[in-house]
């Protein structure tokens, strides 16, 4: 009697553990599909991804499901279009619509998506829409720029409608965080849209206000690790060292510096904003050079071409290095760097004394360290 008590105990214990593991679901419909994949991707960074999931669309459907682990973000790619999802174990369902127009006399087929599920692809759908809004103002305003369609009155209203835009983005981020603290999307949302962008004690705040139960989940974790990491290149902290490459090959530290006034700059030879910037560094650097001042530029270049031709064309006679792998570059990593250009003023001893410098900020804070 007491072993088939234990064999019902330990059976009952199996049956509990079962139905703890959780999955993951996704049902679409796509008429006119058939034959079609669709594939479920993590995003591995540097525009590479992962297979996760894929599904044929049968009859008009296709259907994912397996074991779910941590809640996460991830891509649906259907047709080749990417869509963002949060997938966690309430059933996300697609709705997908073949949409043919004519392009240039030639008939062009894309496919339209619709996406439901749980609150948090509602969440996070919310802030993609106002991602878009931003987006598509930037690129209005980019594309009359390059082109020279429009008076100065159009483009500075544009600007002006730029502005609004991302004040409403702001609004709508706050807003998400103060009402959806207790949603894995909302962590992500602080982590994509927030933390780069925003004062280190804004992030914090809001990391503070979410529930322990998302603090303590995959991406709440996540979002921890990186105010950690925005910690350590913060203004008061000793600059990260590092070593890179030269263009002839010598590696190159940070603290080889150390004892001087260092501006570490991060650009690439591709980056319009960082040429036009190059004047008032060279400026400052001229000044400043003979008292001390050193500039050692981190390159997010790929080819090192490019980046030898820039360093050469626009005559950037100081320190230069790159790993030559892009976005991937590791220093701008542990830089937290998002955009370029990007500018760290470090002082004698090492320390973090300015960051986001541009224009005349970069001037007065150089002169700051020499008592001007």
């Amino acid at each position: 009697m007491r072993k088939i008590i234990s064999g019902l105990l330990i059976g009952l214990l199996f049956a509990g553990c079962a139905k703890q593991v959780t999955t993951y679901t996704i049902l679409g419909e796509w008429e006119g599909g058939d034959g079609k994949v669709v594939y479920l991707k993590k995003s591995l960074g540097d525009k590479k991804y992962e297979t996760l999931d894929s599904a044929i669309v049968t009859n008009g459907t296709f259907k994912m499901q397996k074991p779910l682990g941590e809640v996460d973000e991830r891509i649906l790619e259907i047709n080749g279009s990417k869509n963002i999802v949060i997938l966690d174990s309430v059933p996300i369902h697609v709705k997908c619509e073949t949409v043919k127009r004519m392009v240039k006399g030639k008939e062009v087929e894309s496919v339209k998506t619709e996406l439901s599920g749980s609150v948090e692809q509602d969440i996070f759908k919310t802030m993609l829409l106002a991602q878009r809004d931003e987006m598509m103002v930037m690129l209005g305003f980019s594309f009359m720029s390059k082109s020279g369609e429009g008076n100065a009155a159009m483009q500075d209203s544009l600007g002006q409608m730029y502005l609004n835009v991302k004040a409403k983005t702001a609004r709508t981020i706050d807003s998400l965080v103060a009402n959806y603290p207790d949603c894995h999307a909302t962590a992500l949302i602080i982590n994509n849209f927030v933390a780069k962008d925003r004062s280190l004690a804004e992030v914090e705040k809001m990391y503070e206000s979410l529930t322990p139960r998302i603090k303590n989940a995959y991406l709440g974790r996540k979002l921890k690790t990186s105010i950690d990491n925005i910690k350590k290149t913060s203004v008061g902290s000793i600059a990260p060292d590092f070593t890179l490459q030269a263009p002839d090959g010598k590696s190159i530290s940070l603290s080889d510096y150390r004892g001087k006034i260092v501006l570490l700059d991060f650009w690439a030879s591709w980056c319009g904003p960082c040429l036009r910037e190059v004047p008032n560094v060279k400026k400052v650097y001229d000044k400043f050079h003979d008292k001390g001042f050193e500039i050692l530029s981190v390159s997010l270049d790929d080819k090192k071409d490019n980046w030898v031709t820039a360093i050469e064309k626009n005559d950037l006679n100081w320190g230069h290095v790159s790993s030559l792998k892009g976005w991937s570059c590791p220093v701008a990593q542990l830089y937290n760097v998002s955009g370029v250009p990007a500018m760290l003023l470090i002082d004698k001893e090492g320390k973090i004394v300015a960051t986001g410098l541009r224009g005349d900020l970069l001037m007065e804070k150089v002169a700051e360290q020499f008592g001007e």
